[in-house]
């Protein structure tokens, strides 16, 4: 098949099947009244309003990612398809909830727990992220 048309497909297909993915930023601390500038102790953190994106989500077996992703065992990952103005965003995130399930972000993912990959499909990547609560 034709690259234009496999590309025309999965537009359709990304369309049809999406899912949201809610996407809270990083907010400012503010300190309270338990603030302590020598332990970095008594902020306060607020969260801004949730930035919806659209996104294919898939689970993720642990056995393909013990073969795929060089020794993740760890359950609970799911693979979802973005588009690339999206990725940073993603990237910069506080929280990502989808379906009201938790997932590592970007800054926490210790070992691999945030795996990023681009897709044959012109403006679309990959990523690969794990439950919270796992």
């Amino acid at each position: 098949m034709l690259p234009e048309i496999d590309q025309k497909f999965f537009d359709e297909f990304f369309r049809k099947y999406r899912k949201i993915a809610l996407v809270y930023l990083r907010s400012s601390k503010t300190k309270n009244e338990n603030y302590d500038p020598f332990r970095e102790t008594g902020f306060d953190q607020t969260l801004q309003n949730p930035i919806p994106v659209k996104a294919l989500t898939k689970i993720t077996s642990p056995s393909s990612l013990t073969y795929r992703e060089l020794g993740l065992t760890k359950a609970g990952a799911i693979q979802i398809i973005i588009q690339d103005k999206d990725v940073n965003l993603i990237k910069n995130s506080e929280k990502i909830f989808i379906d009201s399930i938790e997932y590592y972000v970007w800054e926490e993912s210790v070992g691999n727990r945030f795996l990023i990959f681009s897709t044959q499909f012109a403006k679309f990547s990959k990523i690969i992220i794990f439950r919270k609560d796992v």
